[in-house]
């Protein structure tokens, strides 16, 4: 059920190849965003950058504006945006080394939940590297079309480089760099719309580890209900832009009984996912329909009510979701100070 993996246009390869894979910049959180972070946490603390984990990641427009929504300002209305973002993220999520689980585009900002893990490209072959990196990063003409020829030269320029093809294995594994190539694009395309220079999306996004299965299960149904919540979708099927949008709309005539929660888009090819092969969408379309108060369920009160505050708990923009044993040893093993809430 996953969707089809198309080609990226970002810049060129051996440009960017050269480049520095994270920038720590300053954080700009704000209102509910802010969990008592006075200091930002470097990326490398925050994202194991060695084993395989999950995270819910959030990344905002700047200054809370509504860059891909109506803008009350202007008086335009840019919610036709949000399909680029959502035709970027699945073209990216299948080069890099994640498995997209859940995403929603919102008018000010998007939710992704992923499994990220930093060491699969240093299982694939050289030339999987290469087609992956110059399928994130073609070399494009003028017009902004695929320059083949190029493409052909750049391939043997990094058979023949192994300094080169390692760099571009490396960044392939890194989330930051993920995150860089989704945003980028967007935001010069808009500001080229809007016949403006500048920050488009705040430059440091937001990122929470997930040490469980219903960690995993509570932030994918808080991503996905994200327009619900927003009061612009009344229900599942109508929220454009998610993750369940599109599961529902591959599935068809196909009964979500006999399909099971895979990720909507895989870079990891044949990786065991968090929540392995237990779940069926039909499942998971119940315990997001359980959180609309207008849609009757048969959820016993306590099952519901412990479910309600596991996804109630993704508002909090923790540093790390789960139970509280695990929660303690990855704040230890970091050397932090614990100030996290377990999970239900």
């Amino acid at each position: 059920m996953s969707i089809k993996r198309t080609h990226v246009t970002a810049a060129t390869a051996g440009a960017l190849i050269t480049h520095t894979v994270c920038r720590r910049d300053p954080t700009r959180l704000e209102g509910s965003d802010v969990h008592n972070a006075r200091m930002t946490t470097p990326r490398h603390v925050l994202v194991d950058p060695d084993q395989p984990l999950c995270y819910h990641l959030v990344s905002r427009c700047v200054r809370r504006g509504w860059l891909c929504g109506y803008d009350r300002v202007s008086k335009r209305n840019y919610s036709y945006r949000k399909q680029w973002l959502t035709q970027r993220l699945t073209q990216l999520a299948g080069a890099f080394a994640i498995d997209l689980y859940a995403y929603a585009i919102l008018p000010n900002h998007f939710h992704l939940v992923v499994y990220y893990d930093p060491q699969a490209p240093q299982r694939w072959s050289d030339d999987e590297v290469i087609e992956r990196w110059l399928t994130v990063c073609p070399p494009k003409r003028a017009d902004g079309t695929i320059d083949e020829e190029r493409k052909a030269e750049q391939t043997q320029t990094l058979q023949a480089d192994a300094e080169r093809l390692e760099q571009a294995r490396c960044k392939l594994g890194s989330l930051s760099l993920f995150m860089k190539l989704l945003k980028q694009p967007i935001a010069r395309r808009a500001n080229r719309e809007d016949d403006c220079t500048g920050h488009f999306f705040e430059q440091r996004f937001y990122s929470g580890a997930l040490l469980s299965d219903a960690a995993v299960l509570a932030a994918m149904a808080y991503v996905d209900l994200n327009p619900v919540r927003a009061k612009i979708a009344e229900t599942i099927e109508d929220a454009k832009h998610t993750s369940i949008h599109a599961r529902l709309t591959a599935l068809g005539t196909d009964d979500p009984c006999d399909v099971y929660l895979a990720p909507v888009v895989s870079g990891i090819d044949g990786a065991a996912g968090p929540l392995g092969s237990g779940l069926r969408l039909s499942d998971y379309i119940d315990h997001l329909e359980a959180l609309i108060p207008e849609l009757p369920n048969r959820w016993a009160p306590a099952k519901l009510s412990r479910w309600q505050d596991q996804v109630a708990t993704l508002k909090k923009r923790q540093r790390v979701f789960g139970p509280l044993a695990l929660i303690n040893a990855w704040i230890a093993q970091r050397g932090l100070q614990s100030r996290e809430l377990p999970l239900p």
